[in-house]
C-alpha cells in the first residue's frame, strides 16, 4: 500500500475536510449574522420614513358623502368655508365637515369634526385642525387620524411645521398665553409660558430645534412687538430677542434663507436666524391685506392710505421693493410660486414677475372667493363649487 493511500493519510484528509467544512460553515454564520446586523441598523436609521406609511392605519377615516370623481365639485352647504393644500391633495373644512380632495376631484374621506369653531393649518402631508376658543386640536393625513388631544386651557391659535411638530397657543387663568409644542405622534416636548405678552405668531426653524415668536404687549398705551428665538430642547431663557422701536401689530410670519421675515400691519422686517441682527426692512404706507413670502422673492398686498387702492408690491429678500402695481380691490389671497406671483382679480386669473411684469392673463367663467396653486393647477373656490384651471 503507497503512503498515499494509507489510512493514516485518508484519515488526516477526511479530518482537514472537516475542519474546512466547519470554517466554511461559520463564515456564512457570520456573514448572516453581519447582514442582520447591518440591516437592524438600516431599519433604526430610517424607521420613521419605514412606517410613515402605516401612521394612523388604525383610525383610518372610511366616510365620504359622496363618491364622484371630477370637476366642478358642488360645495356643501355652510356658513363658511376654508381651503387650503397639503401636498398634492386639497381640503375644504365647514362648520360640520373636513373634506379632503385629490386632484382628481374625488374625495379622500368626509369627516363630521363635532368642533364649534373648526380652523385649520397644514403642511405638504397634514392637517391640523383645532377647535378656536375651546380645547380640542387634531392631526390628520390624507386618509387617516393621527392623534387627538384636549387641553384643559384654551386655544388661541395653532401652526405647523414642516415635520408635523405642532405649536398650539392657549389662553390661561395665570398667563397671558402659553405655548404647547407636540412631535408628529401627539407626544408633548416643548411648554413656553408668557405672562403680560400676547403671543401672535409662531414658526419654526429649518431643522426645527429652534421656535421664531412673535408678541406684543401695550407700554405707556402703545403696543410694541418683540420677537424671540426659543431652544425647544432646552428650559434656558431666549436665545436672542429682538423689540421693535415703533408701534406695529404682526400679522404672519415666514422662516427661510438663514432669515426670519416679520409682516407687520405696516412695515415688513427681516432679522437673521443665527444672532437676531437685522437683515432688511421696509415700511407700508398703507395697511397689509394679504402676502406670501414662501416663494424665491416676497409679495404682499396693501391698502394703500392715500389712495384707498390696493396695491401689490414685491420684494426681493432683504426688503428691496423690485415692483408694484395697483390691482382689484376683491383680492384676498395672493401665492408664491418660484419667481412669479398668483392672484385671481376680476374675473380673471393673473401672474407678475419680479417686474410685476404679467406672465399669465387667463379669463375665468365666474367670480371666485380664494384658490390654490397646486403645481400646473389652479383649484378655484366659488360661491356653490370647486373649479379647476390648468396652466
Amino acid at each position: 500500500m503507497s503512503e498515499n493511500n494509507s489510512p493514516a493519510k485518508q484519515t488526516g484528509d477526511l479530518m482537514e475536510y472537516r475542519k474546512k467544512r466547519k470554517q466554511k460553515r461559520l463564515i456564512v454564520k457570520l456573514l448572516i449574522v453581519g447582514l442582520i446586523f447591518v440591516a437592524i441598523i438600516v431599519i433604526a436609521v430610517n424607521f420613521s420614513a419605514i412606517i410613515e406609511p402605516f401612521k394612523g392605519i388604525a383610525s383610518r377615516i372610511e366616510t365620504k358623502t359622496s363618491d364622484d370623481v371630477g370637476f366642478p365639485i358642488k360645495l356643501p352647504g355652510s356658513a363658511s368655508y376654508s381651503f387650503d393644500s397639503f401636498g398634492n391633495n386639497f381640503l375644504l373644512l365647514t362648520d360640520t365637515y373636513l373634506y379632503t380632495f385629490g386632484m382628481n376631484g374625488g374625495q379622500n374621506y368626509a369627516l363630521r369634526h363635532g368642533y364649534s369653531n373648526p380652523t385649520q393649518c397644514s403642511n405638504s402631508k397634514r392637517i391640523l385642525l383645532y377647535d378656536k376658543d375651546y380645547n380640542d386640536f387634531s392631526l390628520y393625513s390624507d386618509t387617516s387620524l393621527i392623534y387627538s388631544i384636549k387641553l384643559d386651557e384654551k386655544i388661541v391659535f395653532a401652526s405647523l411645521s414642516n415635520n408635523d411638530d405642532a405649536a398650539v397657543v392657549t389662553n390661561s387663568d395665570r398667563y397671558s398665553n402659553i405655548i404647547y409644542i407636540y412631535n408628529g405622534k401627539g407626544e408633548w416636548r416643548y411648554t413656553r409660558k408668557f405672562i403680560d405678552e400676547n403671543v401672535m405668531n409662531v414658526c419654526f426653524s429649518s431643522e426645527e430645534k429652534y421656535v421664531y415668536i412673535s408678541t406684543i404687549n401695550v407700554e405707556n398705551g402703545e403696543i410694541f412687538s418683540t420677537i424671540y428665538k426659543y431652544d425647544t430642547t432646552s428650559e434656558t431663557e431666549a436665545v436672542w430677542t429682538y423689540k421693535l422701536p415703533s408701534s406695529c401689530i404682526p400679522v404672519d410670519m415666514y422662516v427661510k434663507n438663514g432669515r426670519v421675515y416679520i409682516i407687520y400691519d405696516n412695515y415688513v422686517l427681516a432679522l437673521n436666524e443665527a444672532d437676531g441682527a437685522v437683515a432688511g426692512d421696509a415700511s407700508i404706507s398703507g395697511t397689509v391685506q394679504c402676502c406670501d413670502f414662501s416663494g424665491s422673492n416676497n409679495s404682499l398686498v396693501y391698502l394703500d392710505s392715500s389712495t384707498n387702492r390696493k396695491v401689490l408690491s414685491i420684494m426681493n429678500n432683504d426688503l428691496t421693493v423690485l415692483s408694484t402695481k395697483v390691482v382689484n380691490t376683491t383680492i384676498n389671497r395672493i401665492t408664491e410660486d418660484g419667481d412669479n406671483v398668483y392672484l385671481v382679480e376680476s374675473g380673471k386669473l393673473s401672474g407678475y414677475n419680479s417686474s410685476a411684469e404679467a406672465v399669465l392673463e387667463k379669463q375665468l367663467n365666474d367670480d371666485y372667493m380664494s384658490f390654490l396653486k397646486i403645481g400646473k393647477n389652479v383649484l378655484l373656490l366659488g360661491y356653490n363649487s370647486v373649479d379647476i384651471e390648468t396652466l
